[in-house]
């Protein structure tokens, strides 16, 4: 890979066009050219020897081949050729969902705003496709080719094409031995829509309880499973957005056990970690009958007030693996089942629960204050009901508000006069007996507590999807321009895609740089740029000449760069690539 380093020795600037490459797995520099200062180079650029581009064109490389290469070298779009044929000449579906998967993660945005950002891609090059055949319109008509079937199909029913995928792509993660040690991450969450009232075409759209509080909006829900340990796509789910969370886990559970047993994955092998909102005594049961481990947070009133108060000094702390965590473990009998009963203590979830609970009490004594402020004007009509639904509504805005803030509402003279205080007693034993701490059941009884507790640390993954689809950090959901179930349903699918291939791509950044982040590998990537300058022909005739140059990187986007192969990257496999007006075949 070639760029321009600037040297400076002294007061002045020297320049060096440097080649690097990967040297006993590392980034060593292989061959440099001194250029001269920067009146040496623009000396160079006028002298009839080195002739001025005649055109320079730029395009994002970094991200985008990043995810190309995911897909080549995972074998996703392979599948994916072989799942929906492609046509004599022009992009597949393949294409279409690929593409609209690594543009959520690139730049998320209306299918009318992805030909511009593709042309300004390494992705032409690579696909021999122009930016004109990827019209939001070419991508519904591409979409209208995978056939789908009723939306809240049973298992055992047949398989749609988005089903039968998802059925092809769990196995191949488990043929590539992605999916282990076999935990399995579940979640559940929604996501509100812009879909009309009047709109009879999309079922799926309805409203419910809204984890974003847009409860006056139809919602669609989504439910997925993650591989505990690479964060990979395992299985989603679209479900009407008038569902709860314990009535989709009912409904996934037959479906999901379906995938596995279609890849010759053994139940017992599994076991799936999810959030107490999803631990209802008939899920539970519903696993232990399909022979299915399991890992859940257990809601806090439901755990034995010993065990979850214990004090700490009586909590033994975890290995170095661990670090700030300490654990303590039980048998106990939960609705008539014997569970083996963790309760783990982590130093950091209590900084964030301090933190948060600081900052919501701080917000409610402010909101609290103006509205004691308002019921001593004189012109106050507020009645005893509705002041208290006030509070009432304030208190209940954020946990542990409530055992915290101890209103008084009195009535003097004809006027309601609102006093209020923290109690100091309950905030202490917040912090000794409850911050910090989350109870944990399971169903493997012969599992230390460690075993338990790194089992549940794959939840992290699945905390990780929910923020960046939520909040569009690395994957946005939104915006989403949907609004027929086949369309709501093919946008799931693309979006969960984009979540095994980005991951996939982290999983490779962490072995060269293993502390970084997906929002900082993002970054990186992102900053990767590919300089092409077209030159006369030498001589009367002849083609115009290109040369290409990559923009200066970091260390860290050169090791992500030979790690995820963007030095390597060609055109697709029997496709001819023009470079000015002479073609070569890769």
């Amino acid at each position: 890979m070639s760029s321009l380093v600037a040297k400076k020795k002294g007061h002045k600037l020297y320049y060096y066009l440097v080649e690097s490459a990967r040297v006993d797995g590392k980034p060593r520099i292989v061959h440099q050219t001194y250029l001269g200062t920067a009146e040496k180079v623009a000396a160079l650029v006028q002298d009839r020897s080195a002739p001025l581009p005649l055109e320079a064109t730029f395009r994002q490389v970094g991200l985008p081949g990043a995810l190309w290469w995911a897909a080549q070298e995972t074998g996703v779009f392979d599948l994916l050729q072989g799942h929906w044929p492609a046509p004599r000449s022009g992009p597949s579906t393949a294409h279409y969902l690929l593409l609209a998967a690594i543009c959520r993660i690139c730049e998320p945005g209306p299918k009318t705003d992805v030909a511009a950002w593709y042309d300004k891609t390494i992705l032409p090059s690579l696909w021999q496709l122009p930016a004109a055949r990827f019209t939001s319109q070419a991508f519904w008509d591409g979409f209208d080719q995978i056939q789908l079937g009723p939306i809240q199909a049973d298992a055992g029913d047949d398989l749609d094409d988005l089903d039968r995928a998802q059925v092809r792509l769990l196995g191949l993660w488990h043929d590539r031995q992605m999916v282990g040690p076999r935990v399995l991450s579940y979640d559940a969450t929604n996501f509100y829509t812009f879909v009309a009232s009047t709109n009879d075409r999309n079922t799926i759209a309805q409203r419910g309880r809204n984890k974003q509080g847009r409860h006056n909006l139809r919602q669609v829900g989504l439910s997925y499973v993650l591989d505990g340990t690479h964060g990979l796509s395992l299985y989603h789910h679209v479900y009407p957005g008038n569902l709860t969370d314990t009535e989709e886990f009912s409904t996934s559970l037959p479906r999901l056990l379906q995938f596995l047993d279609e890849n010759q994955i053994a139940r017992d092998s599994v076991t799936l970690v999810f959030d107490k909102g999803s631990a209802a005594l008939a899920n539970t049961l519903a696993l232990d009958q399909a022979r299915v481990g399991w890992v859940s947070a257990l809601p806090w009133n439901q755990a034995p007030p010993a065990f979850r108060e214990q004090p700490l000094d009586q909590v033994t702390a975890l290995s170095s693996d661990h670090p700030g965590i300490h654990a303590a473990q039980t048998t106990q009998v939960v609705h008539g089942q014997e569970r083996s009963c963790v309760l783990k203590y982590s130093a950091s979830f209590l900084s964030e629960q301090i933190h948060s609970v600081s900052t919501s009490l701080a917000t409610a004594m402010q909101a609290l204050r103006r509205l004691s402020s308002d019921l001593a004007k004189p012109g106050c009509r507020l009645t005893e009901t509705q002041i208290r639904t006030k509070i009432t509504r304030r208190l209940a805005s954020a946990q542990f508000l409530d055992v915290l803030i101890r209103p008084t509402l009195t009535r003097t003279d004809g006027r309601w006069r609102l006093q209020f205080d923290v109690d100091t007693a309950a905030f202490h034993h917040l912090m000794t007996h409850r911050l910090g701490r989350t109870v944990l059941m399971t169903n493997r009884l012969t599992w230390s507590a460690e075993d338990v507790v790194a089992a549940y640390g794959a939840q992290q993954h699945v905390e990780q999807v929910f923020r960046g689809l939520k909040d569009g950090d690395w994957l946005g959901w939104g915006p989403m321009y949907c609004w027929t179930d086949h369309k709501v349903r093919v946008h799931a699918f693309y979006c969960m895609l984009g979540v095994s291939l980005l991951n996939y791509v982290h999983t490779h950044a962490k072995r060269v740089c293993p502390q970084i982040t997906i929002e900082q590998m993002k970054a990186e990537l992102a900053d990767i740029y590919e300089f092409a300058l077209l030159y006369p022909p030498q001589g009367d005739k002849g083609p115009p000449r290109t040369a290409t140059v990559h923009s200066k990187q970091t260390l860290t986007q050169v090791l992500l760069a030979q790690e995820l192969g963007l030095q390597t990257l060609a055109p697709a496999r029997g496709r001819k690539t023009r470079v000015g007006k002479t073609r070569r075949r890769s």
